[in-house]
C-alpha cells in the first residue's frame, strides 16, 4: 500500500473538514493531523452535549490540580457532572485559531453561581489567551466586558489576528486595547452597529483607521461614522449592507471613493446613486459583483444605468449576481458582448420576465456560460428550458428545490448559433 506523507495528507484533509471525525482512529499520523483541523475551531456546531465533553477537555488543560477539584465542585453545585479524565495526551489548545469568547460563556452560563462561573471563564480564558495560542479569528459577543487584552502575553497572542466580529455593545476599553494597543494584523472585519451607540462606533472605526492598510476584506451593516472606507487603500472585498430607510446622505462617503484593489462587491438593499459612484471608482478592478434587492426593485432605468457602469467600467468581470427586467435586454446583449471573460451569471428573476426574450438576445462571439436562474419558475419556463436544450443552445440543466423557489442551474450555456 502507498503511504502518503504527512505534507499530502494534510491538503487532502483541507477539503475535508467536515467528515473528520471517522478517520481519527486510522493510524497515529492521521490522528496528528486531523486533530489540528478538528480543534482549529472547536466552537463550530456546539450543541449541550458536545459543549460539555469539550469543557472537559478543556479544564484537564490546567496545570493546577487543586484547580481542576475548584471547577468540578462549581460544576457539581450547579447539576453539572463530568467524568474525570486523564489529562490530553497533546495540547490541543494550542492548535486553536478561533476564539469564541461568546461560545466560551455559553459553556459556562450553566454554572448559577456569578462568582464561581466568572471564575472558571477567568481560567479558561487564560488558557486560550497565552504565548502558546496564535489566534487569527476572534468574536467578541454582546455586552462582554472581560478586559482581555490585559491577561499576560495576551499581546503575543493576539498580533496575528485576521479577522474580527464584535457588537457594539462591549466595553470600550476593550476594544480600544484590542485595537489601539496591539500591532493587530487584519484581514477581515464584520461590522455590527447599534443605532443608539454613536460614540461606540466612532472608536470602533478610528481605531481600525490604524490598521486600515492591512484590511482586504470588510463588511458593514449600517452606515458609518467617519470616513473609514476611503483608508482602505488594500481592500478587495467589500460588502455592504443598505436599507432603503436610510437617508442617502448617510452613504456619501461612497461618492469619490477609490478602491483600486477592490475585486469582489456584493451590495444589498443599496441607494443606486452610490452604487453606481462606487463601481465606477474601483478602476476596473472588480471580478465579481453581486447586487441583491430583496425589497424594493430598481426602476427599469436604474437597472439600465447599473448595467451600463458594470459593462463600462468592469472588463476583468467573471461573475455577477443581479436581479434583470424586460426594458434592459438590450443592455444585457451589451454586457454579454464586452465583458468577454464573463462566465458565470445568477439572474434574480421578478414574476414578469420574459425568459424567451432572454435567450434570444443573449450575446454573441461567446462560447459558454454558466447560469443560475432563481425564481419562481413556472411550467411554461421548464418548457422554454427543455425546448433550447433540444435545440443545442442549453447543455444540461438540473432543478434544486430551496425555500420556497426553485432553482435552475444551466449548465455550459452556449449562447454561439
Amino acid at each position: 500500500m502507498v503511504r502518503l506523507n504527512k505534507d499530502i495528507l494534510y491538503l487532502i484533509f483541507e477539503y475535508l473538514e467536515d467528515n473528520l471525525y471517522s478517520c481519527l482512529l486510522v493510524n497515529k499520523t492521521w490522528c496528528e493531523i486531523i486533530v489540528l483541523f478538528l480543534w482549529k475551531d472547536p466552537w463550530n456546531g456546539l450543541g449541550y452535549f458536545h459543549s460539555l465533553i469539550l469543557l472537559n477537555v478543556i479544564i484537564l488543560h490546567i496545570q493546577d490540580e487543586a484547580k481542576i477539584k475548584e471547577i468540578y465542585n462549581y460544576l457539581e453545585n450547579s447539576g453539572i457532572y463530568l467524568v474525570s479524565l486523564q489529562r490530553p495526551l497533546l495540547n490541543y489548545i494550542s492548535f486553536c485559531k478561533h476564539l469564541s469568547l461568546g461560545s466560551i460563556m455559553n459553556i459556562t452560563k450553566n454554572i448559577d453561581d456569578l462568582p464561581e462561573r466568572l471564575i472558571v471563564e477567568d481560567e479558561i480564558f487564560k488558557l486560550f489567551i497565552n504565548k502558546n495560542v496564535k489566534i487569527t479569528h476572534l468574536y467578541i459577543p454582546k455586552k462582554f466586558n472581560y478586559q482581555i487584552h490585559l491577561i499576560p502575553e495576551a499581546k503575543i497572542c493576539l498580533s496575528k489576528i485576521k479577522f474580527l466580529s464584535c457588537y457594539t455593545s462591549i466595553n470600550n476599553n476593550i476594544l480600544t486595547g484590542l485595537l489601539s494597543e496591539f500591532n493587530v494584523y487584519f484581514r477581515r472585519y464584520t461590522y455590527w452597529e447599534s443605532q443608539d451607540e454613536p460614540p461606540f462606533c466612532e472608536i470602533l472605526e478610528n481605531s481600525l483607521i490604524k490598521h486600515s492598510n492591512t484590511i482586504q476584506y470588510f463588511t458593514g451593516f449600517k452606515p458609518f461614522t467617519t470616513e473609514i472606507l476611503s483608508s482602505l487603500v488594500n481592500l478587495k472585498k467589500l460588502e455592504l449592507h443598505g436599507d432603503y430607510l436610510f437617508e442617502e446622505s448617510k452613504w456619501k462617503c461612497l461618492e469619490n471613493l477609490s478602491l483600486p484593489s477592490l475585486q469582489f462587491l456584493i451590495l444589498q438593499e443599496f441607494p443606486v446613486k452610490y452604487l453606481i459612484s462606487l463601481i465606477e471608482n474601483t478602476k476596473g478592478s472588480l471580478t465579481i459583483i453581486e447586487l441583491h434587492n430583496y425589497g424594493k426593485f430598481y426602476s427599469e432605468n436604474e437597472n439600465e444605468r447599473i448595467i451600463h457602469t458594470i459593462y463600462q467600467n468592469c472588463p476583468k468581470l467573471i461573475y455577477l449576481t443581479f436581479t434583470f427586467q424586460d426594458d434592459n435586454i438590450l443592455e444585457i446583449e451589451k454586457l454579454l458582448t464586452t465583458c468577454q471573460y464573463l462566465n458565470g451569471l445568477r439572474i434574480i428573476s421578478k414574476n414578469d420576465f420574459n425568459w424567451n426574450k432572454f435567450f434570444n438576445i443573449t450575446g454573441k462571439e461567446r462560447n459558454h456560460i454558466f447560469l443560475k436562474l432563481q425564481g419562481e419558475i413556472t411550467i411554461e419556463m421548464k418548457y422554454l428550458l427543455k425546448e433550447y436544450e433540444v435545440k443545442g443552445r442549453i447543455v444540461n440543466y438540473n432543478e434544486c428545490i430551496r425555500s420556497y423557489q426553485l432553482e435552475i442551474f444551466v449548465i455550459d450555456y452556449n449562447i454561439e448559433l
